[in-house]
């Protein structure tokens, strides 16, 4: 599960970095007045929409995953004593205070970006503000993706053998 939340998050990276690529073409035919500008608006919601919505789901879903992780594992530690349920405790809330807030806010980069693009569509924005969101959405999702990557590997690690790792973090 982790390994496919990790290649939706670089998928949705992508996408970003693919899409903003895109939009450049957008810009210059628009700019230019070029014939061919409809189609190329098209392409890129086109490219859009995918990529949002990779974002939403896996960032949505690195969240919920953390939760119901430390959920099963507070399960399997109510026997443990105490020293090593605190340890372990406190390992799944450092998984959650890394991961969260970068999930969070790709989940608000990627909304605002989307939403953002279609105000500049309509003319109600300046083009600028939809790549300055474009750049903010495409660094959170790397943060996440940063984050993400080591702390799944730590939560494995932890899931596969809690009184292991809460031997290991009490001798530390």
């Amino acid at each position: 599960m982790a390994i496919a939340l990790l290649l939706t998050t670089v998928l949705a990276l992508a996408g970003f970095v693919a899409t903003s690529a895109q939009g450049f073409l957008v810009a210059s035919a628009l700019h230019s007045a070029a014939p061919h500008a409809g189609a190329l608006v098209t392409k890129h919601v086109g490219f859009a929409i995918p990529t949002v919505l990779f974002s939403l789901f896996s960032q949505s879903m690195v969240i919920f995953y953390f939760i119901g992780t430390g959920k099963l594992v507070k399960e399997e530690i109510a026997s443990f004593p105490e020293g090593e349920r605190r340890a372990v405790l406190a390992a799944l809330r450092r998984f959650k205070a890394k991961t969260s807030p970068a999930a969070t806010f790709s989940l608000l980069a990627a909304i605002g970006v989307f939403v953002l693009g279609g105000a500049v569509h309509t003319s109600a924005l300046p083009p600028w503000t939809h790549l300055a969101s474009s750049i903010v959405a495409a660094a959170t999702h790397s943060w996440a993706l940063a984050a993400e990557w080591a702390i799944f590997r730590e939560n494995h690690i932890l899931m596969d053998d809690p009184r292991a790792y809460a031997r290991a973090a009490a001798s530390r």
